[in-house]
Formats: C-alpha cells, sequence, structure tokens
C-alpha cells in the first residue's frame, strides 16, 4: 500500500512536473491547448458519490493516508464495473463534496523490459482516446530501455511514458525498481477544482 500511495502522489503532481520536462525537450508549455473538460467517472460511479454510498456500493475501504484533512482515501475492493488488470482503485472522497478524484493502478512485477506495462499502456491509452478524442499532449520516451525501463522511468531526468486529455485525465507508466511499475489512470472532477479554490481562498483569507 505505501507504494501503491507514493504512485498516486506522484501522479497527482504530473501537472507541475510536466511544464518542467517539456522544457527540458525545448518546448514551450504555452503552446499547448488544453480543453476545460471533465471526464465522467470511471467504474460506473458518480462524482459526489458519499463515503457511505461507496461502502455499500463499491466495497469502499477507508485508507489510513488522507489527502489532507478534509480529504480521505478510499480503496475499492468492488467497483460496479472493474477494469482488466488493475489491481488498485483509490477514490478521494471530500467531507462535503463526496468523490472527486480517482486513480486506478495496475501493478508490474518482474518485467523486466517493460513489456507488459508498455502493452497495457498503450492499450487503456487507445481506449482512453476512442471515448475522449485525441490526446491532447503525450510524451513516450526513456534513455535506457531494455532491463533498466522502469529505473529508468523512476528518475524524471531518464524518461516518461504519460499521455494527457486535457487537465483532468492522464495515464502515466511510472517505476519503482527494476522490473517493478505501476500503471496510473488518473481522473480530477470539477469537485476537486472547487476543493483547490477553497484552499487557496482560506489562505488567501488568512494572509
Amino acid at each position: 500500500m505505501k507504494k501503491i500511495f507514493l504512485a498516486s502522489l506522484i501522479s497527482l503532481f504530473l501537472g507541475g512536473l510536466i511544464g518542467w520536462f517539456l522544457s527540458g525537450f525545448g518546448k514551450d508549455i504555452s503552446s499547448f491547448v488544453f480543453r476545460e473538460k471533465y471526464p465522467d467517472a470511471p467504474l460506473g460511479l458518480k462524482w459526489g458519490m458519499t463515503a457511505a454510498e461507496l461502502e455499500s456500493k463499491a466495497g469502499a475501504v477507508l485508507c489510513p493516508e488522507r489527502f489532507d484533512e478534509n480529504v480521505p482515501i478510499y480503496s475499492l475492493k468492488s467497483p460496479p464495473i472493474p477494469l482488466p488488470g488493475i489491481t488498485e482503485y483509490l477514490v478521494f472522497v471530500h467531507n462535503d463534496y463526496g468523490a472527486m478524484k480517482i486513480l486506478m493502478i495496475e501493478e508490474f512485477k518482474s518485467d523486466e523490459d517493460g513489456t507488459k506495462g508498455k502493452e497495457e499502456y498503450f492499450k487503456y491509452k487507445k481506449a482512453l482516446s476512442n471515448k475522449y478524442g485525441k490526446p491532447t499532449d503525450s510524451i513516450e520516451s526513456v534513455e535506457k530501455d531494455n532491463d533498466e525501463f522502469y529505473q529508468c522511468l523512476d528518475s524524471v531526468e531518464c524518461g516518461y511514458y504519460v499521455t494527457f486529455f486535457g487537465d483532468h485525465l492522464s495515464i502515466q507508466l511510472d517505476g519503482i525498481s527494476r522490473g517493478r511499475g505501476n500503471l496510473n489512470i488518473v481522473y480530477e472532477s470539477e469537485l476537486f477544482i472547487k476543493h483547490d479554490e477553497d484552499r487557496e481562498n482560506k489562505i488567501q483569507n488568512g494572509l
């Protein structure tokens, strides 16, 4: 669970990292046009569902980690529509707004050259493209492939396998160690953005 939660933190900050990463490849982040469009909740769920609803309809179990003081994280044991290969479903549930962000994770072990990981990445990238249209940006490049594939993905200077469908939906291969990595699919709702705005307002009002 610790490894999975660390992977979720990496996914949460992809938006900030990608600007730095693109600049390293000689690209101007301002040249990318993002659609301000929010994806539907996956897995047969709905945005705004309460913790009680997730417990009864998706077998939600409270995780020891929290996103912040107002947002506990739940792991789904039996989502209404599970996805092939996905091994962990994490839902960020605001105390007032309900379900506002979902992270789905597929774990890979003994996948030395990343063959399985890349296969799953492109499978889900194609499925998301069929539903949401052409990605707004995609980076699939590593300096070291072969048996150091995931080790390379573990370093932002070495490589990235990530695709964005606007600002609020992304898919990424994340490295943990040699032969080990995760596929992270992240969905954000408008409620998540509202939560961020609430936090910013509290900071401004308190200064």
